[in-house]
């Protein structure tokens, strides 16, 4: 990629590269420009809309997602939007898939969207983008417009990116254009929305970008260690959940994020974590107590992941390790297996062996409890044809 490449691992330090760009790109004269910024959870996902995500990816399909979706919404919705670009906008904020690709003119709070649902375990990445040189590019028109205003001119070229729905003539321009869509609902006046409008190439923008040596679009890499504490510092420069989703169900994740983040300041990873996993003399890996543990205890405390449950006979055709996942990790019961989401998600419990003489009970809700002391060392065992 020849887009410039940025790391950043504070907000401040999003900040300075966010106005050194600003700078680079857009002259003095121009302060009403700013550039437009986008976060995304994972640094590696592609800047790809997602409808190009999913398969089918044809116009007709996606007329058809627009049809169903303009026939339905009137009755849920506290705006009608004014015309087919503003339904558009609709769909793509409530997550329809569209060939359009969220931006903000803030970015803090595109730094927030790439931190909100990472966990910590890969790196996010905030992009920033010059609209203006985008659409100098594709449409040699260096202004970027709000595309549902009712008073524009209905022969700009803007329009060929969202044709009619269901017309005969289904190509679209090869490369996305940026467009503002107008406030006209609460949602996008909130996150200060910007979009780009993608049209056949679905790669188009990362194809625009690494064609030039000096694009003005860049990426800002979040390292997976510094996302726990660039949700902290957002949250105390009064970058939440409620400034982006003004409303009740917002402010109530902003109150539960400040006592789980407050729950695991106090407890460490190895916070009753009672067994590990060893080499078993009953079967393969088993479980094993890593201090005394008391009759009666609960085992296994933030293990939350649930059960699914798959058909034995449905898996006669898979390969023979696969089959064994299920016969060495599942629980069977009524022809069934009960199964972890996926089997990398595997936790502690799904290794306790099987014994006629157990030492760990299971109740009716699968969670474990010891039925005697077991000491340090000792390996930990359930009878499998006991469980509910």
């Amino acid at each position: 990629m020849s887009c410039s490449e940025r790391t950043a691992e504070t907000v401040e330090q999003v900040a300075a590269i966010a106005t050194e760009l600003r700078d680079k790109w857009i002259d003095d004269s121009d302060l009403a420009i700013i550039p437009w910024f986008r976060g995304q959870t994972d640094a590696e996902w592609p800047l790809r809309p997602k409808f190009y995500r999913m398969p089918p990816t044809d116009f007709v399909t996606e007329c058809e997602i627009r049809e169903e979706f303009i026939t339905h919404a009137p009755a849920l919705c506290d705006v009608t939007p004014r015309n087919e670009w503003e339904w558009y906008f609709l769909m793509q904020h409530y997550g329809t898939p569209t060939r359009l690709l969220d931006w903000t003119d803030g970015a803090l709070i595109a730094l927030y969207f790439a931190v909100r649902d990472n966990k910590g375990d890969r790196n996010a990445a905030v992009w920033a983008l010059d609209p203006w040189w985008l659409n100098w590019r594709v449409i040699r028109k260096d202004e970027v417009v709000p595309v549902g205003d009712p008073l524009l001119p209905k022969t700009r070229k803007e329009r060929k990116w969202l044709p009619t729905r269901f017309q005969r003539k289904k190509s679209l321009p090869k490369f996305p254009i940026a467009v503002f869509p107008g406030n006209f609902d609460k949602r996008i006046g909130s996150q200060r929305s910007a979009f780009t409008i993608h049209g056949a190439d679905m790669d188009g923008l990362i194809r625009l970008a690494t064609a030039e040596k000096d694009s003005c679009m860049a990426r800002i890499t979040i390292p997976s260690w510094a996302v726990g504490q660039i949700k902290r510092s957002l949250d105390t420069c009064g970058i939440d959940e409620t400034t982006v989703f003004p409303n009740l169900e917002a402010l109530s994740r902003v109150v539960e994020f400040r006592w789980k983040d407050k729950d695991e300041a106090r407890h460490p990873p190895h916070h009753e974590v009672l067994t590990r996993l060893r080499p078993s003399k009953i079967h393969g890996v088993g479980v094993f107590a890593i201090k005394d543990i008391r009759k009666g205890t609960k085992l296994f405390n933030y293990d939350l992941d649930e059960l699914r449950w798959i058909r034995k006979d449905g898996l006669g055709r898979l390969p023979t390790e696969i089959r064994k996942l299920y016969e060495d990790f599942a629980v069977l019961k009524d022809g069934r297996y009960g199964c972890p989401r996926n089997f990398n998600r595997l936790t502690m419990s799904w290794y306790l062996n099987d014994s006629k003489i157990p030492n760990v009970r299971c109740d009716s809700s699968y969670n474990f409890w010891t039925l005697r002391n077991i000491k340090a060392g000792k390996e930990l065992t359930a009878d499998y044809s006991s469980y509910p």
